[in-house]
């Protein structure tokens, strides 16, 4: 039977899937770009020779960018009671690598404001997960010895593999109006896609680790917890209040829970510390959405 007779045959679910993995294994997927405004900074910062003042002006060149850093280092984690004046305190108050990694946290929205209307709802669903993550894993780092900005990127590059995937679905109008469907094909392939674009972007391999592994709930691969362990009991979490959740493994029992030895679980089965923390983690999450 001829290629084209084949794929005529299939299901639209079926010919998005063989697309998707088609391009992957030719190399051929269109995989979305870091924004500029990360990218530049992320240079800057990686210089030996980096002076304060450029790395201010390459930010400022980006007024949103600038008020987002500047109201970060506002945040309970990072204030120490008094008001920073400009950017340039800010930045010294935040460090490099944390202006760094928040500065890629912030990028990262602009990626998931596809105005497609067939679309648009699914990517406002996974960004606010992502975001919701990213507030929880920050948190939770401090209390797991890991650092909170680079748990806070983590959270929020996870779900970047969904962009292809819901690009591609503009071409299979039937399953726009399958929601189910969709979550489907989301749940198979964000994982595998989200690992190749950092990987693309080159991040490093933990980073890409936490987007291979973004529901991986029996992850047991190292006898020590990594920042995709920490990042999974994060995404757990926002699934508590959801029916959904009842599918899912008991908490207790994640391997991720045991290496990270999270043994405080409140009354609604989630960490206790985090309730106590919900002040800090509504306003990330404020702040990026």
């Amino acid at each position: 039977m001829p290629v084209d007779a084949l794929a005529s045959t299939l299901t639209p679910k079926a010919q998005l899937l063989k697309i998707v993995t088609d391009s992957l294994r030719a190399g051929t997927l269109e995989l979305p770009s870091l924004p500029d405004i990360a990218i530049d900074v992320r240079v800057a910062i990686n210089q030996d020779d980096l002076n304060i003042d450029d790395l201010v002006r390459l930010i400022q060149q980006d007024p949103g960018l600038s008020a987002y850093l500047l109201k970060i280092s506002h945040s309970v984690h990072y204030s120490r009671g008094n008001p920073v004046r400009n950017l340039t305190a800010a930045i010294r108050r935040l460090g490099l690598n944390a202006a760094r990694d928040l500065t890629a946290s912030y990028a990262l929205k602009t990626l998931f404001l596809i105005h497609d209307p067939r679309v648009k709802q699914s990517m406002h669903d996974i960004w606010r997960r992502s975001v919701y993550t990213a507030s929880l894993a920050h948190v939770m780092a401090r209390h797991c010895g890991f650092d909170p900005d680079r748990a806070l990127l983590a959270g929020l590059i996870q779900d970047i593999g969904a962009l292809p995937l819901l690009a591609n679905l503009k071409a299979f109008p039937s399953l726009c109006s399958d929601p189910i469907t969709i979550q489907q094909l989301l749940n198979d392939f964000t994982g595998k896609i989200s690992g190749l674009i950092l990987h693309n972007w080159h991040f490093d391999e933990e980073l890409v680790l936490v987007g291979l592994n973004r529901e991986n709930w029996m992850r047991d691969k190292t006898p020590q917890p990594d920042l995709a362990d920490l990042v999974l009991v994060a995404r757990y979490h926002t699934y508590l209040a959801e029916r959904s959740h009842r599918k899912l493994p008991q908490l207790s029992r994640l391997p991720a829970f045991k290496k990270l030895r999270l043994e405080e679980i409140g009354p609604e089965q989630g960490l206790a510390f985090l309730s106590e923390a919900k002040q800090e983690i509504d306003e990330l999450r404020s702040s990026l959405l």
